[in-house]
């Protein structure tokens, strides 16, 4: 089996480099092919790891007294491993002549330092394989680029959907909001775990079917692409002689909390004064609420039920003083 002699030129310092290895390579790798000057660089080749063994050592004794302390390597950036190895280059014209001289002694083929600076280039080069999964991945990140561009415009879209649903059943609500504040049926809020409510009230019994609040349930409805809701569309009316009570449901985000997501953003862009007016009525307790509006809602709460009228009462006496104000 054939071996090599190398000897490599470094790069930045006056020294070189004598060892042996099969593949030369393969060996100026371990120090860093970076750090090695391979078009001033050559290799020996030999017939057998014998040969090249015996070469290697020969030339590490003839020429020892050229050789660069082992810390000076270190110290100059070079590795520990094979630091004992580095000769001045001061030397090497000598040594070329020697190898010239004794080539007989030292039968051996030379590697030019531009065949191993070919070989370098040709080891730097990407495999085929290598290639094929650069071009894999650069698929891979373009499709992906692709599809976050997609779902942005998408995302795009469906914002400008709501937006423009959101205004057309906007002056629906602002009318029937003030429709309420003339009439006067303005209670308050009343906010639960479950959510908000606006109250309403009257003084008088509506007939069967009539509601006090004007809206029907669709009419507060908004669409967008993959997505829709509604801004106050579940309710409950209680009604009894002596007048008529109503809840309509309340969208979260009237709160304006943290961490409102961009479809949240939106309606209370839209909503924003309602909202904000919302926030600054009268706070009607949860429990006068869950009195008047059992959980059955379709069962009128019973007649002597004394908690039940306390808190129609109390709903009442705000809707009075809400009036005369």
């Amino acid at each position: 089996m054939t071996s090599h002699v190398y000897i490599l030129r470094d790069l930045k310092n006056p020294r070189f480099k004598i060892g042996k290895a099969n593949k030369i390579l393969a060996r100026a790798r371990s120090f860093r092919w970076e750090s090695i000057d391979f078009h001033q660089s050559l290799g020996l080749r030999l017939v057998s790891e014998t040969d090249a063994y015996t070469l290697e050592k020969i030339l590490h004794r003839t020429f020892r007294l050229a050789s660069v302390d082992p810390l000076e390597v270190v110290a100059s950036g070079g590795r520990a491993d094979g630091a004992s190895e580095w000769f001045c280059t001061s030397c090497l014209p000598r040594l070329l002549q020697y190898l010239k001289d004794n080539q007989d002694l030292h039968p051996h083929v030379m590697v030019s330092g531009g065949e191993l600076a070919e070989l370098l280039e040709k080891q730097l080069q990407p495999s085929q394989a290598d290639v094929a999964r650069e071009h894999l991945a650069k698929e891979k990140e373009a499709r992906r680029i692709e599809r976050e561009a997609e779902l942005i415009a998408f995302r795009h879209t469906q914002l400008e959907g709501l937006r423009a649903s959101l205004k057309v059943i906007h002056p629906k609500i602002v009318q029937e909001l003030e429709r309420q504040k003339q009439s006067r049926n303005v209670v308050g809020v009343c906010d639960t775990g479950m959510g908000s409510y606006l109250v309403l009230a009257d003084t008088v019994q509506l007939p069967s079917g009539a509601l006090l609040w004007g809206l029907k349930p669709l009419s507060t409805h908004y669409d967008y692409p993959l997505g829709s809701g509604s801004i106050m569309s579940g309710f409950s009316q209680m009604t009894w002689p002596e007048g008529t009570i109503f809840k309509v449901e309340l969208p979260r985000v009237h709160l304006h909390e943290d961490s409102l997501s961009e479809t949240d953003e939106i309606i209370y862009e839209i909503f924003r004064e309602e909202f904000e007016w919302f926030n600054q009525l009268k706070r009607i307790p949860v429990e006068w609420m869950s009195a008047i509006f059992p959980r059955s809602l379709f069962l009128s709460p019973s007649s002597d039920d004394h908690r039940n009228k306390h808190a129609i009462d109390n709903v009442m006496d705000a809707l009075s003083k809400a009036r005369s104000r």
